[in-house]
């Protein structure tokens, strides 16, 4: 399935890409997450070691450990 990860803010386009859901995605593009909108994702589980999380929305997301 394709997915988008847009800029907060805007609608730009920051990540497209293939993957079985939206964590994979996010997993995948983790070194390009600086100003992301993750807001209200489930990323209960992903791995986010050395992502850069600098000025991601991440209001209403689920962060919890698998």
């Amino acid at each position: 399935m394709k997915y988008q990860i847009k800029k907060r803010f805007t609608e730009e386009i920051l990540v497209e890409g293939e993957a079985e859901n939206f964590k994979e995605l996010v997993e995948k593009n983790k070194a390009n997450l600086s100003g992301a909108d993750l807001s209200g994702a489930d990323l209960s589980g992903a791995d986010l070691s050395e992502a850069d999380l600098s000025k991601v929305d991440l209001s209403g997301a689920t962060l919890s450990k698998a």
